[in-house]
């Protein structure tokens, strides 16, 4: 089905863009243009959920790409770890700008700068001052880098944090914290909480908004339907694993349950975790390499057609998108199972892969990478 530029923006205004327009879209990422081998989005309002896929779960075989395909969800991860942090902050549990340190055993010895010591708040907004990785070997995302990642132990983290000098104050300015920051928080949440970071996190996050197959480590029924990752010359490569890193970029889930955290979150939607989103959006900080704030796990846009917020996560084969926009209360989720061209990006942000498209959905005044114009 073909579609006009000008009746596409004006559907997606509507929130009413039909699915065969949606599917033009992955169609042309999966056939055309090769970039992907399977892809699937969600579209979510507080009352409503759409999911439209296209293309296969792997090479090897003709599976097509299903609402239950269980794909890598990289660093989507961290809004689910922020979400968290939101819970226990809202309940009283803990407090955003406590010192992080308050919640760790007494064996942590977190670094601070002229006696200004990191915060939960700090840790969630990438202004902690933290690196991205600790020291590995190997180039990052080789294999040698990958599996030294994986064996990285609660103890060498430890280690090596406790010999860790902090370049500047924290708070001070904005520096993207990939898996230092998040695993930092998260085991200061589960500590807290009395559990392991994965239990506190079904138990307070995924069960109450009714998810069935987010998790780090997938089930029996769930491992016929994990999709493989491919490079970007759509060569498939090991699945992602990422150890005791896992609260800044390990889960995986499907369409389905995506579909139903980002309805969940929107506002008017009764869930019992949107209180908590609030508490996430009005924290912010300036992020100026992204081009806006940071939330609490989300990144703030401002783009023609009002604010909205994004996260994007990328693993070694894979790619997933989150965009929403609290006034219009929709969300979009993209994902692709091919590693993105990281050396593109859409003007918001994200590499190709699957953040141009959730972008253009949600923004159609933002232009899908590498059409300009182009009319579907």
């Amino acid at each position: 089905m073909a579609i006009g530029a000008v009746g596409f923006a004006q559907a997606v205004r509507a929130l009413e863009v039909e699915d065969d327009a949606i599917r033009a879209i992955l169609r042309r990422r999966v056939e055309v243009e090769k970039r992907s081998v399977g892809m699937a989005v969600c579209v979510a309002t507080p009352d409503r959920k759409r999911i439209v896929t296209w293309g296969r779960e792997r090479l090897s075989d003709d599976r097509p790409v299903t609402s239950r395909t269980v794909f890598e969800i990289g660093s989507v991860t961290k809004v689910f770890t922020a979400q968290l942090l939101g819970e226990m902050a809202h309940r009283g549990e803990v407090g955003l700008d406590d010192p992080v340190a308050r919640h760790l055993p007494g064996d942590f010895h977190v670094p601070e700068f002229n006696g200004r010591k990191i915060t939960l708040a700090d840790l969630a907004t990438h202004t902690s001052g933290l690196p991205r990785f600790p020291p590995l070997p190997g180039i990052p995302l080789s294999p040698s880098w990958l599996e030294a990642l994986t064996r990285f132990s609660v103890e060498d983290f430890k280690a090596w944090l406790a010999d860790l000098h902090l370049e500047r104050m924290p708070g001070a300015g904005w520096e993207y914290s990939n898996a230092v920051g998040y695993t930092l928080l998260g085991l200061a949440l589960a500590y807290r909480g009395g559990r392991p970071y994965q239990a506190l996190l079904q138990l307070r996050v995924i069960e109450p908004v009714g998810l069935e197959e987010t998790t780090f480590h997938p089930t029996a029924a769930m491992e016929s339907r994990l999709t493989e990752g491919h490079d970007a010359a759509l060569k498939s490569v090991p699945p992602f694993e990422l150890g005791i890193f896992n609260p800044a970029g390990g889960l995986r889930s499907t369409p389905r349950d995506m579909a139903r955290f980002a309805a969940a979150i929107l506002p008017g939607s009764g869930s019992r975790i949107a209180p908590a989103v609030q508490l996430l959006l009005t924290t912010r900080r300036p992020a100026s390499p992204i081009g806006g704030m940071q939330a609490l796990g989300w990144e703030v846009h401002e783009a023609p057609g009002g604010a909205f917020m994004s996260k994007d996560g990328v693993t070694v084969g894979q790619a997933a998108s989150m965009v929403f926009d609290p006034d219009r209360r929709v969300a979009v989720v993209a994902f692709s199972n091919s590693l993105p061209d990281l050396r593109s990006s859409t003007p918001s942000g994200g590499g190709v892969g699957s953040a141009d498209i959730a972008r253009y959905l949600l923004r159609p005044q933002i232009p899908l990478d590498g059409q300009g114009g182009t009319t579907y």
